[in-house]
């Protein structure tokens, strides 16, 4: 993968990293948005960056250590377990592993240990839970190829946007009509806010029918 992953610029991914997840859900037209399943391991995190997407056996981990040295620096680990089940798919050395190699970050519908040490490295960790088990590191999985993860296809190269609100995906080819409208989108949430703090009752400044 070159520095342009997916044919986005740095320079659009720097300026989508600037718009909260909910701003570019709400300006592709309410797309994008994984479900509340994946969610969060810290607070007030924040991650974006292109997607190095994974595949693989729910209890298999050998993929996940094999992109943390194969992923480009500001990459986002996207892994695709299948479905939860019991069985970590990341931890305490992978984080530690993929914040030496520049990772941005890791988005999963797996489970995650040590996760203190996790949050002590303050790696970015979107996941759906976190259980004590351990794993197998057999099986290749796959990479490169379009996963589904909290309800989304995720292709590699789509930019990744996550922050305390959830994950929202930017699909790579749509990137900069989706920033264009992330600007609009925004300068209508200022303008909103802008309203009631003048006094203008929110049921007016949302455009809500007249009250029952």
């Amino acid at each position: 993968m070159s520095s342009e992953v997916g044919k986005v610029s740095a320079e659009t991914l720097k300026e989508i990293a600037l718009f909260p997840a909910a701003t570019l859900y709400e300006a592709q037209g309410r797309s994008g948005g994984m479900s509340p399943d994946i969610r969060p391991m810290m607070d007030r995190l924040r991650l974006c960056g292109p997607a190095y997407t994974l595949r693989i056996l729910g209890c298999e981990t050998a993929a996940v250590l094999w992109a943390v040295e194969q992923a480009p620096a500001g990459s986002v680990l996207v892994i695709d377990t299948g479905s939860v089940g019991v069985h970590p798919v990341w931890g305490g050395t992978s984080s530690l592993a993929a914040t030496m190699r520049g990772i941005a970050g890791i988005v999963t519908n797996g489970l995650l240990r040590d996760i203190d040490e996790i949050r002590d490295a303050k790696f970015p960790v979107y996941a759906t839970g976190v259980c004590v088990q351990g794993t197998l590191k057999n099986h290749p999985g796959w990479t490169g190829i379009p996963v589904s993860v909290g309800g989304v296809i995720v292709n590699p190269g789509d930019i990744v946007r996550g922050d305390s609100d959830g994950v929202v995906v930017v699909p790579a080819g749509q990137a900069q009509a989706s920033l264009e409208a992330a600007r609009k989108q925004r300068d209508k949430e200022i303008a909103r806010d802008a309203r009631i703090r003048a006094g203008e009752p929110v049921s007016v400044v949302v455009g809500l029918r007249a009250a029952p």
